[in-house]
């Protein structure tokens, strides 16, 4: 499988070293997702064991859309808020509690039916991720990549079912397949899946519920923070690296990833089997509820395995196509064998059924590497071994020169050096809910994998993990899907990219730390950005310049930004020049804004500068 440039900042290890720290025995596992995949990885022992949970994608393990408000058959659009989504990976969710505790099962608070989309009862506060549009035109499946959230939408998060709930039959309506018949299906007190953990405070008319989600979360899945991964893009190869538990042995292990997409139809999985909810009237579903958005349910998720074997001389194994899929309800984790119901047509149909993991040149679909380790103490070690060297060339590829002889690659003690002249800032375009990040590539003895960037409300303290510390960088657009960032640039080469997802008027910690092929972390630096209240007029911190050129859209503001980060910023004497035009930039800016006189002087003296730039920064 190919090693692109781009590699996802959230591929990064589950478990983080501290800088320093030797590095042992990893594990790369490398797909490419179709868009708007759900994901889940584990490992299990040859005989069956679920061992670790590797990853989990946000919208099951941070947004909880597998036990939350609402029906499990409620249709689905962009940001839908309700219907638990208990078919999203059911083969996971079902292995992963035989070694662990169930969440406990989150309802709405007091509405006539778990099938209503609108409240009956006073029951909602501000939501700021999920919303409902009551637009036709804006909740279809092929509306997804073109709607947003319009305005503030008022959600109710729910509360945890009760004992007396289940006692008294609390049930919610479930039509059979075809919609030909109706059941009222009955809830227990648990879920395999966890409830949301993006809520901070309880607003509104919030249930007290919902500010011990989190840590009722936690406690039963104490990795969470750890495995959860953003969505990665469509069509862009994801590599995730795992570090191995050192009381983990060499032997037979199976790495597991099953893959789900909503509304992925084809002949046998489509509205018309399993169509939006009708059945039972005004009493089980609401006029909302069978108005808006789309029937989700398509083709079912699909499995991949990939046995490996775990030993100091590495391997790569591949998956070529699924091992089968689950159940498209979530009833059950068995793994169906795969057949003519899913689809498996790279050509014709790309990124569905089986293709999920997209088919790559070579045919795969699922790789896992074993990184070599301790290459030099095994049984039979390669020549190399214990050459001496008086530099990393001489030992050649694969290892590395360490005390004066030649050592396995992955074990040299030596992490990446942490990144240089971070700088974050409110971008300029958007600064209530996007940010500008910028920082110098660190020098490493090894090649870089990733850059692991994380945001967060809180401070990042020593001691912290920061592989659980906030959350995954989003990219700034539309799409919820993972920041990526190119690892092919030179030792102190800036490097720049826009952050989004963020809310207006909050103060956010953006960590940034370089990660190398051994899975080996660089310290963690961190840069505080404040975002401002919604406007609606565009704003720059390039207060003269904007005010000349009468945009911070114009190329020549672009010119003078990137001037400033690559330049200015890189050194102590030119962050203080930095820091005195802020100073007095704005007011400067006001008088040149209301006059065209001063505009054209502006304009004819930053000229030849602005060419000057240009030329050293395009």
């Amino acid at each position: 499988m190919r090693r692109g440039l781009l590699v996802l900042l959230a591929g990064v290890a589950l478990a983080w070293s501290s800088p320093g720290e030797a590095q042992d025995r990893v594990i790369e596992i490398s797909f490419t997702p179709t868009e708007r995949a759900q994901i889940a990885i584990w490992i299990e022992s040859a005989d069956g064991t679920f061992l670790r949970t590797i990853r989990l994608t946000e919208a099951t393990a941070r947004r909880g859309i597998g036990n939350r408000p609402g029906a499990l058959q409620m249709n689905s659009g962009f940001h839908w808020p309700y219907g638990r989504r208990e078919g999203v990976l059911p083969v996971w969710a079902h292995r992963r509690v035989t070694a662990q505790e169930p969440f406990r099962r989150v309802i709405f608070q007091d509405r006539l039916s778990e099938g209503f989309a609108s409240r009956t009862s006073n029951d909602a506060s501000p939501d700021d991720y999920y919303c409902l549009s009551f637009n036709q035109a804006t909740t279809t499946r092929d509306a997804l990549d073109a709607v947003t959230c319009a305005s503030q939408f008022n959600s109710d998060k729910g509360r945890y079912i009760t004992e007396d709930d289940v006692e008294r039959g609390y049930a919610e309506p479930f039509e059979m397949e075809g919609g030909d018949a109706m059941e009222m299906r009955q809830l227990d007190a648990t879920s395999l899946y966890p409830p949301r953990r993006d809520l901070r405070e309880a607003r509104g008319a919030d249930h007290p519920d919902v500010l011990e989600f989190a840590d009722d979360v936690r406690e039963v899945m104490p990795e969470i923070d750890a495995v959860t991964m953003a969505t990665p893009p469509g069509a862009e190869e994801w590599t995730v690296q795992f570090m191995v538990p050192a009381d983990w042995p060499a032997g037979e292990y199976v790495v597991y990833a099953e893959v789900n997409v909503e509304g992925d139809y084809n002949e046998m999985y489509d509205p018309e089997r399993f169509p939006t909810p009708s059945l039972g009237g005004t009493t089980h579903w609401d006029y909302w509820a069978q108005t808006y958005g789309y029937p989700y349910r398509g083709q079912p998720s699909v499995v991949f395995e990939v046995p490996f074997t775990l030993d100091s001389s590495g391997g790569t194994y591949v998956a070529e196509a699924p091992v089968g899929y689950g159940s498209v309800q979530g009833r059950d984790g068995d793994i169906r064998p795969i057949d003519g119901t899913i689809a498996d047509d790279p050509t014709g149909a790309p990124g569905s059924g089986a293709d999920r993991f997209m088919a790559q040149p070579e045919g795969e679909r699922l790789a896992v590497v074993v990184v070599p380790s301790n290459v030099c103490e095994s049984e039979d070690p390669p020549p190399q071994c214990g050459m001496g060297c008086d530099g990393d060339s001489a030992c050649g590829a694969g290892f590395l020169c360490d005390a004066g002889e030649c050592v396995g690659i992955c074990d040299v003690d030596d992490p990446p050096m942490a990144v240089g002249e971070l700088l974050v800032e409110p971008h300029e375009e958007r600064s209530w809910d996007q940010a500008h990040v910028s920082f110098l590539a660190p020098e490493s003895r090894r090649s870089l994998r990733s850059y692991q960037v994380r945001v967060a409300r809180v401070p990042f303290e020593p001691g912290m993990d920061f592989g659980s510390w906030g959350n995954e960088a989003k990219i700034a657009g539309l799409e919820d899907v993972a920041l990526v960032v190119p690892t092919d640039a030179a030792p102190g080469e800036r490097i720049e990219v826009d952050l989004g997802h963020l809310t207006q008027q909050n103060t956010y910690y953006v960590g940034v730390r370089a990660v190398d092929s051994c899975g080996a972390g660089g310290e963690v630096q961190v840069a505080e950005v404040e975002t401002t209240e919604i406007i609606f007029t565009t704003v720059s911190p390039c207060f003269v310049a904007t005010a000349t050129y009468g945009t911070p859209m114009a190329s020549e503001i672009g010119a003078l930004r990137r001037f400033r980060d690559r330049y200015l910023m890189s050194h102590a004497f030119g962050r203080w020049l930095v820091e005195r035009y802020y100073a007095v930039g704005p007011d400067a800016a006001d008088e040149i804004r209301e006059d065209e006189d001063l505009r054209a002087i502006s304009r004819a003296a930053l000229s030849p500068v602005v060419e000057v730039v240009r030329w050293l920064v395009d």
